[in-house]
């Protein structure tokens, strides 16, 4: 039994050390402090001792604290922030709502909706094609959460089950540079190299080809299906405690031979000095039945006591990460906290600042609703509604106004599999556009009006009769890597582009990584 005793110890001081006390905050339910979850039947019997003698008292006292009298609840306690990290690697590889890419308005992109959620951390994506736009090319699209990433930088976690909350979490930024923008630049040459050439006055060279495309600010204003809300964890909360009794029986059976670890800590006086010390806190706490106090005291005693088995023993966690890792199995209880987390909306607030290649910058303000319904296998449906305005100076003579469109779109994810595992994601979509006036076209300076010797002016603009209804839709499967790269591939049909009258089919394929696998890296 004292194998046994001496085990839980260090598991419980591995746990101890993943949560760093900076990170800490109250969170509800069974986040609020640590091991109080798991320890609710044990510390509710140790206040209904409060009116016994006081020799009973003591005995419930040091049964409490003895490690080996209750050690089926130690190890649910240190297990409990195990098995929410092997949730969190899963979910975050198999969730469907997340917007790595561009959005549809970009001249390169897969993605007719913007879904309601992004990185944690940072992301990437480089993506073939165009939806809205005649003019196809290629973007790279870079994502990035600033709290997250201040998270890794300063090696604290930025998901975890008591990490603190902070508002900043829900603000994400994208920048998008488009890859197949062709450029060049006006020289004044010196004259001709040789008595063959003929003599020109200017010439253009070309110029790097990425150039910047767009900007994208969001905020999540409520997103249930983020392993870091509040939401999400009250559901883990509640899943963890309906399997309670099962990973109870498990824990009897992790009497497993360890002794190699065990010797250096449980032949340290410091352990009994441990207990004594903490002994006559806990008791008063009982007698006084002050449930808050015995908590507060309860966490204390938890913190030294992985400073202890710390000082003891080398590579701690190394070690107990195995045995520890071996909760992983219960799966279903993985399964039950995302299906807690689903059957509530999703809402995100969106602004993109979009610069074409040929024509006039465009601000564009969104507004993204997304829905999982609960037993959906994870299927999610997202409505985006947007409206778009030009940006910068438009001359007083102008035919078209400062609102340019408005925007509705519609789609559905379905998983190919399971929730957490599937290898592939379905998606059907559709884009209804309505533009006020014709699509502007910007001609630069240089340019020759079409079959005459005219140069046109740097402002020169041109409207391109094809205002209305532009319509699209898509069908598309993404295919998922357990390295957290994901391949979207996808066709598209539309009445019409944004410079052509004329129905369209294309092709669409990119690429997409999520970095937040190697957010849990920080802070371990």
């Amino acid at each position: 039994m004292r194998t046994v005793a001496a085990f839980l110890i260090l598991a419980a001081s591995f746990l101890l050390s993943a949560i760093p006390a900076a990170t800490q905050a109250a969170v509800e339910n069974c986040q609020d402090s640590r091991g109080v979850c798991a320890y609710q039947k044990p510390l509710q019997d140790l206040l209904a001792h409060g009116k016994d003698s006081e020799d009973q008292r003591r005995i419930a006292v040091r049964n409490l604290l003895a490690p080996e009298s209750v050690p089926q609840y130690l190890v649910l306690a240190l297990s409990e922030g195990s098995i929410f990290d092997n949730l969190v690697s899963a979910w975050e590889r198999a969730r469907v709502d997340k917007q790595v890419g561009t959005s549809a308005q970009g001249a390169g992109t897969t993605d007719l909706v913007s879904r309601p959620s992004t990185p944690e951390l940072l992301g990437l994506a480089v993506q073939l094609g165009a939806l809205t736009e005649t003019v196809s090319g290629s973007t790279a699209t870079f994502n990035a959460n600033g709290y997250g990433a201040y998270q890794a930088i300063i090696q604290q976690p930025g998901i975890c089950l008591v990490c603190s909350s902070s508002a900043w979490k829900n603000l994400n930024f994208a920048l998008s540079f488009d890859l197949s923008r062709g450029s060049t630049k006006q020289l004044i040459t010196n004259g001709a190299a040789n008595s063959t050439t003929p003599t020109l006055g200017i010439v253009q060279l070309p110029q790097s080809s990425a150039q910047f495309s767009s900007l994208t600010v969001r905020y999540d204003i409520y997103n249930p299906l983020d392993p870091r809300s509040a939401q999400f964890k009250k559901a883990w909360s509640t899943a963890f405690k309906n399997h309670q009794n099962d990973l109870i029986a498990a824990a009897k059976g992790l009497d497993t031979a360890l002794t190699d670890l065990l010797d250096p800590l449980i032949k340290d006086a410091a352990l009994g000095d441990l207990e004594n010390k903490y002994n006559p806190l806990i008791m008063a706490d009982m007698t006084a039945n002050d449930t808050s106090k015995l908590k507060t005291d309860f966490e204390a005693y938890f913190e030294e006591l992985d400073t202890l088995a710390h000082k003891d023993i080398q590579g701690l966690d190394q070690k107990l990460s195995v045995a520890v890792a071996a909760y992983a199995r219960y799966s279903q209880l993985n399964y039950d906290a995302v299906r807690e987390a689903q059957g509530k909306p999703q809402f995100t607030a969106e602004y993109d600042y979009d610069h074409p290649v040929t024509q006039p910058d465009t601000h564009n303000f969104k507004l993204i609703y997304g829905y999982t319904p609960k037993g959906s296998s994870g299927a999610l449906f997202t409505l985006n509604l947007t409206g778009s305005v030009y940006g910068g100076y438009i001359p007083a003579s102008a035919k078209y106004g400062r609102m340019r469109d408005f925007q509705f779109a519609a789609q559905l994810d379905r998983p190919l599999g399971n929730v957490l595992t599937h290898p592939a994601t379905f998606t059907a979509a559709g884009y209804v556009q309505y533009q006020f006036d014709p699509s502007v076209l910007n001609i630069g300076a240089g340019n020759l009006v079409p079959g005459t010797n005219i140069t046109l002016p740097g402002d020169a603009q041109v409207l391109l009769g094809t205002k209305g209804t532009l319509g699209i839709v898509q069908a598309k499967v993404t295919v998922n890597t357990k390295s957290g790269f994901n391949i979207p591939i996808g066709v598209s049909w539309a009445n019409k582009t944004d410079l052509i009258d004329a129905t369209d089919v294309r092709g669409h394929v990119g690429i997409t990584y999520d970095f937040n696998s190697l957010s849990q890296l920080f802070g371990r």
